[in-house]
Parts: structure tokens; sequence; C-alpha cells
């Protein structure tokens, strides 16, 4: 009987998919991502797989992002109501 020994885990190995969406028409059609002194061009409006590596950072950018979107709309509201009164 063989004794099979488990592979260690390779998170290069660990492919996620991941959606990167365009704000607008001019900007890039690629995200550049840089990762352990690497960088990485990854397509934007295509769902594309990527390793759990350039995924954790990406999801890390689209977050921030969206909160930086949320904090600006937010703030923009409170602009806009403050002229009103």
């Amino acid at each position: 009987m063989k004794h099979e020994t488990a592979k260690p885990y390779d998170p290069w190995q660990d492919m996620r998919k991941v959606f990167i969406p365009k704000r607008s028409r001019s900007e890039q059609n690629t995200l550049e991502v840089g990762v352990n002194n690497k960088t990485y061009f990854v397509p934007k409006e295509q769902l594309v797989e990527v390793p759990m590596p350039l995924w954790e950072v990406i999801m890390e950018m689209l977050d921030r992002q969206k909160i930086m979107e949320q904090e600006a709309a937010k703030d923009a509201g409170t602009r806009e109501y403050a002229m009103t009164i």
C-alpha cells in the first residue's frame, strides 16, 4: 500500500474569477496590480481567472474604490442639502 503525501497549498495555483468594471470610457482597459514586486495587468470588462494573491489585492482595491465613491456621494449630497436650506 502506497502512502500518498498531500501536496502543499500553493496560492498561485488557486485560481479565482474576477470582473473589473470600467468607470468611464476613457479609463484604461487593464488594471495594474502589484504583488511581490511584480506587476500584472488584468483586463477590465471581462470575467477572468487570476491566482489567489492577485484576486485578494483586486478585491481590496475594488472595496476601497466602492467606499471612496460612497463617501464622495455622501459628501456631495450633504453639500447639496446645505445649499438648499
